[in-house]
C-alpha cells in the first residue's frame, strides 16, 4: 500500500479549490465551469516538474500552505486564459474548419 505524504495536497483538493475561486471570479469570460478542462490542467499540473520541486522545498507547515495557493492561482490563470482563448473568434473559426 502507497504510503500518503499529506504535506502535499491531492489533486482534487487543489481543483476544488480552484473551482471555487472561478466561481467567485466568475464573469462574461465564461459561463460555467469546464469540469473536464478543469480536470485535465490539474492533471498536467501535478504530473509537472515545478509541482514537485515546489512541495520538496516545503520545509514547514506555512510553506506547504503558500505552495497550495501558488497552485490554486496558476490552475486559476491558466483555466482563465485557455477560457478567454476558445471564446476569440479566430479559434472559434478555427475549430469550426476542424
Amino acid at each position: 500500500m502507497e504510503s500518503i505524504n499529506y504535506n502535499r495536497p491531492h489533486r482534487s483538493i487543489i481543483r476544488c479549490k480552484a473551482k471555487m475561486r472561478l466561481l467567485q471570479i466568475a464573469d462574461e469570460c465564461f459561463e460555467a465551469i469546464d469540469e473536464a478542462l478543469l480536470k485535465e490542467l490539474a492533471a498536467t499540473l501535478f504530473h509537472s516538474n515545478q509541482y514537485q520541486i515546489l512541495y520538496q522545498q516545503c520545509q514547514s507547515k506555512q510553506d506547504t500552505k503558500s505552495a497550495d495557493t501558488k497552485l490554486v492561482t496558476e490552475l486559476v490563470e491558466t483555466y482563465q486564459r485557455i477560457s478567454k482563448r476558445q471564446s476569440d473568434p479566430m479559434v472559434s473559426r478555427l475549430n469550426a474548419l476542424l
